[in-house]
């Protein structure tokens, strides 16, 4: 009736969440068919403090009953603490005098009367130095569980594992406070403990003595939240002894550290690389693309390869990332101690992640100046591996914000060349083009401080031009305008770029400085002015044009069709924008999608207009085939969108729209602080189902969509403007529909007060000329009657 039960270890009594992964546990055990019987192995791997033990410990007890022979926990961590363990039981079990006691214990479990067993191999760190393996008994039968900091457990000496993730944040958070000994915590105590354990990283391990540090030193959560800001390095080093770990975070890892600077060098700079990137998600093509050559412009106004030794990194990194195999060894050596996690991006690719206090240690433990030089390869890598041009991967975006801290760490200390920080201030003018508005504001902001003493006319062209555009999307007109008119229309100050006469980089930027201008001008309806604007603008050869003045002209003459459709004029826009679409296939280099779903959405607009919808089809769908998701994210996605939907409108094909509508909508209300194109985009999304309900006679939907579409107009500043007074014959039609002829008979004085004093431009396609015409008519007749 003897049941071993050998356990020198307690559960952690504050143990709390992993019922995932115990119960991906208990099926691989328990729940296989009966027939596939055969020994059964599953490794738990993790950073040393994950919880790697506790799961196992709990998983122990909670399933102690279902083996009849025995639970043995081993020390795996040396074969000479498996000898003595296996010693240890071999006394326990009374198997006599043999001479290999281990060989004794392994039989004595493959005998089939003992068959109902759980051996625990805790700490099977080195997995080279110690086969695990051979101690696991030849047997058809049994559990065993491998604790180990060695992903590669997983597969070799673990038929199936888990690789352990931090806590969850709730999960965590219990944690804490009952190791803090808080009783009754209040909404504030939950608040300040989230905050802590999101600092943590809501490693078990930290989590623990984070509560224990709390507990035993008669702490409030504020008091610790404020401690380790202040003091981070010495809170961690601190082992309380409430605690139910025997090392602090710093102590669990000093020795995988150690071993790497001794085993590879490749791997400890590795690991020095990443403690300065962003932790979360350290992308392969980002690294790649760090250390191979870039296109950039130069003065000539052509693209040219950059080396990335040329912008400052080191010629040993480059040389490590870019060789495949010495890359690889080195990963594999981060991930034995579990320093480092893999996984598949969205494009196959690999990527990494590490934990904030992975990153905190290993960068604290060398001297200041290694910390200096891998900070500033990891901004340089990150500056040479952002693209230039619209094509981004969004995983890059965090990496510019952990650089930018990482900058004013080392700005602290010492004043930052020109070069860096031109690099860094080009990296975010080509990423203020993503993200949300108020990011952007803060990009613009940091390029200003960075440009501040320098003297690079085109540099402070391209910010001029980001500024300018972001004033437009936070609904500034007028701000935006004077920006783009007081750089437009100076003279280049003394001390600056000389030679700038022959300088087609600087042109070319200049040249997107008076389109955008014009683009303002445009939106003002100062055709006239916005058109003469655009033709003063020449390349430096007018003859030969550089490849980045040739995108300025196709920029020109996009805005120059545009205002031929915006004045009616829809025959010659189409022929115009049509020429410009033929010319700008023959180009060879790439600038970015962006200004091509802009020509797309024009010329299918004019399609429209011209009753041609058949035609926009074919002429969009290949490109929204090509965005597949981007074609709802990107703000020219959904703008093509809702060209393709207008099409469908006037085909009659209500059905259709409303269904890519509804899918708009949706991408919409995810969308934060939403900036005046995308307020654009959803007053054409209100309007356009508006109309589909108008034209089903679904009176009381159609004045529900109407009246949002009034109020975007309003919440843009436009509420009095042309398009609030066709929306207002809407709803004056519809509450005639409805029976409200009072508030038909107001509105319609409002619409017509608005109207009467408007020049008619065409904005909207069909919405300022063909369904203007049909609603006014459709009020003049029913008023009439």
């Amino acid at each position: 009736d003897f049941i071993l039960f050998e356990i020198p270890i307690s559960p952690c009594r504050t143990f709390r969440g992993r019922e995932d992964v115990l119960s991906r546990m208990e099926s691989y055990f328990y729940k296989l068919s009966p027939e596939s019987r055969r020994q059964r192995s599953f490794a738990l791997c993790g950073l040393g403090g994950s919880g790697k033990t506790q799961i196992a410990l709990q998983f122990a007890f909670r399933n102690r009953s279902r083996y009849r022979s025995g639970v043995i926990f081993l020390n795996a961590s040396s074969c000479a603490a498996l000898d003595a363990d296996f010693s240890r039981i071999f006394d326990l079990l009374e198997l006599g005098g043999a001479c290999d006691k281990v060989d004794s214990v392994k039989r004595w479990l493959s005998k089939e009367e003992n068959s109902s067993w759980l051996l625990i191999f805790d700490n099977a760190d080195d997995l080279d130095s110690v086969k695990i393996s051979k101690y696991f008994p030849a047997t058809s039968w049994g559990h065993i569980i491998i604790t180990s900091r060695d992903q590669a457990a997983i597969g070799s000496v673990g038929m199936d594992g888990d690789v352990l993730e931090p806590l969850k944040v709730d999960e965590a958070v219990a944690v804490l406070i009952e190791k803090a000994g808080i009783r009754e915590p209040s909404t504030e105590d939950y608040q300040q403990a989230q905050a802590i354990v999101e600092l943590l990283g809501c490693l078990p391990l930290a989590v623990d003595q984070g509560g224990a540090f709390i507990r035993s030193r008669h702490k409030t959560l504020k008091d610790y939240y404020r401690l380790y800001e202040e003091h981070r390095h010495e809170v961690l080093q601190v082992k309380p002894k409430l605690g139910d770990y025997d090392k602090t975070v710093i102590t669990a890892w000093e020795i995988n550290f150690e071993q790497v600077e001794r085993d590879s060098r490749e791997a400890s700079d590795i690991l020095l690389l990443f403690c300065f990137l962003d932790a979360s998600s350290i992308s392969e093509t980002m690294l790649y693309r760090g250390c191979s050559p870039q296109k950039r412009w130069n003065r000539q106004g052509e693209l040219t390869e950059v080396a990335a030794t040329d912008v400052g990194l080191d010629s040993g990194l480059v040389a490590l990332i870019r060789n495949e195999m010495d890359f690889d060894a080195a990963i594999e050596k981060l991930l034995s101690f579990s320093l480092i996690h893999r996984s598949n991006d969205v494009n196959g690719a690999r990527s990494f992640s590490l934990h904030p206090l992975v990153q905190h240690c290993a960068s604290r433990r060398v001297s200041s100046e290694i910390q200096k030089k891998w900070r500033m390869q990891a901004i340089l890598l990150v500056c040479h591996a952002f693209p230039r041009d619209e094509y981004l991967d969004p995983l890059l975006l965090p990496h510019v914000s952990r650089i930018l801290k990482e900058y004013d760490d080392i700005a602290c200390d010492i004043p930052m060349s020109a070069p860096v920080r031109s690099e860094i201030a080009s990296t975010l003018l080509a990423a203020s083009h993503f993200s949300d508005t108020l990011w952007k504001c803060e990009a613009i902001n940091r390029v200003k401080g960075l440009l501040h003493d320098d003297t690079d006319c085109y540099m402070h062209a391209w910010a001029t031009l980001r500024e300018s555009s972001i004033l437009r999307l936070l609904g500034k007109p007028i701000e935006s305008n004077q920006t783009l008119a007081s750089f437009i229309h100076s003279t280049v100050s003394p001390g600056h770029d000389k030679g700038l006469e022959n300088d087609a980089r600087w042109n070319a930027q200049r040249g997107q400085l008076v389109v955008s201008f014009a683009d303002n001008l445009t939106q003002n309806t100062k055709f006239t002015l916005a058109r003469q604007e655009l033709c003063e603008w020449e390349p430096v050869d007018p003859t030969s044009p550089s490849s980045m003045e040739r995108i300025v002209l196709r920029s020109r003459n996009i805005t120059l069709g545009k205002i031929l459709r915006y004045k009616g004029h829809f025959q010659k826009a189409l022929a115009y924008l049509e020429g410009v679409l033929h010319e700008s296939q023959r180009d060879k280099f790439y600038e970015g999608s962006g200004w091509r779903h802009v020509l797309l959405s024009n010329i299918a607009d004019l399609l429209c207009e011209l009753d041609r919808p058949a035609d926009v089809e074919g002429l969009l769908n290949p490109e929204l085939r090509n965005m597949a998701d981007e074609g709802y994210r990107k703000s020219s996605g959904r703008c093509l969108q809702l060209s393709l939907i207008e099409s469908f409108m006037k085909r009659g094909m209500y059905a259709e729209a409303e269904e890519r509508l509804l899918n708009l909508k949706r991408v919409y209300e995810t969308i934060p602080n939403q900036d005046i194109f995308a307020k654009g985009g959803i007053f054409r999304m209100w309007a356009t189902l508006a109309r589909i309900s108008h034209l089903r006679s679904r009176w009381d939907e159609a004045l529900s969509f109407w009246t949002q579409s009034l109020r975007t107009l309003e919440i843009v500043g436009r509420g009095e403007g042309p398009n609030s007074g066709i929306v207002r014959y809407c709803i004056s039609y519809t509450h005639f529909k409805l029976g409200n002829l009072r508030e038909s008979s107001e509105t319609l004085e409002e619409a017509k007060k608005i109207l009467d004093g408007t020049k008619r431009i065409f904005w909207v396609v069909g919405f300022n000329s063909y369904w203007r015409d049909f609603i006014i008519q459709s009020v003049n007749e029913s008023m009439s009657v």
